[in-house]
């Protein structure tokens, strides 16, 4: 093998001969380039070809070159190759009968080519393929596929196809996608991007079906305004309905991002009205650590996300919130200024009923290292209160606090106390009521928890840990009986909850109690990678006093104990997993609250999932779903959420998918309960992914990650 190295030059001086190895060092008035040869015999000339045959390999910079033969023609800087001839650099490599290829100005010419393109692991053929310089390359007689060699299930065909890498945009002419040799799609001229760039341009279109709608087809049109913002407007065409306007717009600069969505349908035909829904989320951060937030959203009717949602899973909501945040955040200090409001969708909800709007609201809280290891804080918080019915009105609230951390290996003791003072000003009430109430009490709290663990097992390969936490909560009772209620509320009993301190939400009330919280939990961990494989909890409150402080509609608490809480995290194997959730109420002897979720994943493509849900006078819930290979390259894949409480389905859904290493079909039927009044729909989901290419139909995929645990589409 030889090796040889050419730097070159406009002209070389005659003579030619055979050699086993020889470097030329040439000049000129550009800067030169270097070649680099690897062959077993070369005919050097320095006024002719150099012909080099055998195993030849030519490198020049990024590019490579191998050929049964080369011949270089110094005076135009031109390589010719014949037989088995390959080029690559790193965005493109091609095979062919034979190649030229310019030294100087990086143009190639290259016949009968195969061409692969790694970035997306995509290959094809063409008759002809031209490389302009570093960037464009044009083809004749294209075809092009991310299939394996000898399984073209899916081609694109084109006589003519532009490669401008540099700009990221391919462009083809008379384009055909071919899907089993039969042509489903056509375009007398297509651009597409090549790289990670935006480019303007038509997107896949998107089909479904649902009863309230009919046919829906929505074709994307993307539009790449600028490096900082683009679009996207996708005209959607509803054959019960209308054409509805989608339009998705970005923005971003150094400081500011935001979204901007807006959804018109001019005439609905099922209603002879206009329908529409705004959507805004916006944040920019300024110096200093300050930041604006906002969130803003509109729909023109109560039953729109019923009839034009398109979000596959999730239900139609009660309220839509607008708030504009602006934060500070300091060393020492947080502070938050609000204004928050709501429109209301759910049309059996009173005014009485309604959330209050917050106009403003307007939040702080500090804290700070004092002597020793003493914590300083203070919350404090101020708020308007308005709504066209009932109590209205300002609420203030200020919480000084101070607490004295000790802590040390494995353990912690933290006394604490806090005074809690809240005043209001309030508008619309009864004569015979005080107008400007207010409370004060202080909140004492001594908490503690520590950590101990032991090896276990033959070789004591897992660890097990027992961790104990106990508080105990002094809060004495003070009349609240004549306060409104803005924004308390009692919320749902958990572990979390059972260490707090007041057992109220939002600032109108403070309970009153002698709470001793006990917790105690225990892990087993795998000490050679850390997994946890098994986590259980227990946890109870016990109160020492009776509570007086309740919610208007509620009535005053009188058990004695909480009820007990225990949790399991189970991870049997990496097959098997499960989480069990159960609560027992000590003065009714039953239980309130029952979570079980078992998942079997014994490989990446196969889950199953069972679980049961149960609150008590609330629900009482079971649900199945899955996505399993039912044959070669065939799954099938499935839900079913029924409540056994009101005897009906909530929703069901069932499908199945055929994958091959290029494409995906899913065909999908949900039948769902839309609204809170119990109504049907049934939707049809479709979709053909042609893999590295794009996806034609609905995002079927998507719906089912969503809605089976453990699912992958990928």
């Amino acid at each position: 093998m030889l090796a040889v190295t050419l730097l070159l030059a406009p002209t070389l001086s005659s003579g030619a001969g055979e050699s086993a190895g020889l470097q030329l060092q040439l000049t000129r008035e550009i800067q030169p380039t270097r070649i680099e040869v690897n062959t077993d015999r070369a005919v050097l000339s320095r006024d002719d070809e150099s012909v080099f045959t055998g195993d030849v390999e030519v490198r020049y910079g990024e590019r490579r070159i191998m050929a049964d033969e080369v011949r270089y023609n110094p005076e135009t800087g031109r390589l010719d190759a014949s037989g088995n001839v390959s080029y690559a650099d790193p965005r493109i490599e091609l095979s062919g009968s034979r190649g030229e290829f310019a030294t100087d100005d990086a143009t190639g010419n290259f016949f009968t080519a195969e061409f692969r393109l790694p970035a997306q692991d995509g290959r094809g053929r063409a008759g002809r393929i031209w490389t302009r310089d570093d960037n464009v390359v044009e083809m004749r007689d294209v075809n092009y596929t991310t299939c394996p060699v000898g399984d073209d299930d899916w081609v694109l065909v084109a006589p003519e196809v532009t490669l401008d890498r540099e700009r990221g945009i391919g462009v083809g002419r008379n384009v055909q996608l071919r899907f089993m040799d039969v042509p489903i799609l056509y375009a007398p001229w297509l651009s597409f991007p090549v790289s990670e760039k935006r480019k303007t341009g038509m997107l896949v279109p998107d089909i479904g079906r649902s009863d309230r709608s009919g046919t829906d087809f929505g074709v994307p049109i993307y539009w790449n305004m600028a490096p900082n913002y683009d679009a996207v407007i996708t005209p959607r065409l509803l054959s019960k309905r209308g054409v509805q306007i989608n339009t998705d717009f970005r923005y971003l600069w150094p400081r500011t991002r935001g979204e901007l969505a807006i959804r018109y349908l001019p005439n609905d035909k099922t209603r002879d009205e206009t329908r529409s829904r705004v959507e805004l989320d916006h944040a920019t951060v300024f110096d200093n650590g300050w930041r604006f937030d906002g969130h803003l959203q509109h729909v023109s009717d109560d039953e729109y996300f019923e009839d034009l949602g398109r979000s596959l899973g999730a239900a139609s909501p009660t309220y839509l919130e607008r708030r504009a945040d602006l934060r500070y955040r300091g060393r020492n200090w947080r502070m938050l200024a609000r204004a928050q409001g709501f429109q209301t969708l759910a049309q059996n909800i009173t005014e009485e009923n309604r959330p209050y709007e917050r106009v403003p609201q307007l939040l702080g809280s500090g804290s700070w290292r004092t002597w020793g290891n003493t914590n300083l804080s203070l919350r404090g918080e101020l708020v308007n209160f308005q709504r066209r019915s009932g109590v209205t009105g300002l609420r203030l609230d200020l919480r000084p606090g101070l607490s004295w951390p000790i802590t040390g290996p494995g353990y912690s003791i933290i006394p604490a106390v806090e005074l809690r003072h809240t005043h209001y000003e309030l508008d619309d009430i009864d004569e015979n009521t005080d107008d400007s109430p207010s409370f004060t009490a202080p909140v004492f709290s001594l908490e503690s928890s520590a950590v101990f663990e032991r090896p276990i097992g033959a070789n004591g390969q897992l660890t097990q840990t027992l961790e104990p936490r106990v508080q105990f909560t002094h809060i004495p009772f003070r009349d609240q009986s004549g306060l409104p209620v803005f924004d308390s509320g009692e919320p749902d009993f958990n572990f979390v909850q059972l260490f707090r301190e007041n057992r109220f939400t939002g600032g109108d009330r403070l309970g009153d109690t002698d709470k001793l919280s006990i917790g105690l939990t225990s892990r087993l961990i795998d000490f050679a990678d850390g997994q946890e494989l098994l986590t259980a909890t227990l946890g109870q409150a016990i109160f020492l006093s009776e509570r007086g402080v309740a919610l208007p509609d509620g009535n005053r608490p009188t058990a004695d104990a909480s009820s007990l809480i225990g949790e399991v995290g189970m991870q049997f194997s990496r097959r098997w997993n499960a989480d069990i959730g159960y609560q027992w109420d000590p003065e009714r002897e039953s239980a309130s609250k029952a979570e079980v979720r078992v998942q079997f994943r014994p490989q990446q493509d196969r889950v199953l999932n069972l679980a049961y849900r149960f609150r008590r006078d609330e629900l009482e819930q079971s649900d199945l779903s899955f996505a399993w290979p039912l044959a070669e390259r065939w799954n099938v894949v499935g839900r079913w959420n029924y409540s056994i409480q009101d005897e009906t389905t909530l929703e069901r859904f069932a499908g199945v998918e055929y994958e091959t290493c290029c494409w995906v079909a899913r065909v999908v039927s949900r039948n769902f309960v839309n609204n809170l009044n119990g109504e049907r729909d049934t939707a049809l989901f479709t979709q053909l992914h042609f893999k590295g290419l794009a996806s034609v139909g609905g995002r079927a995929d998507l719906f089912l990650e969503n809605g089976i645990l453990g699912y992958s589409a990928n």
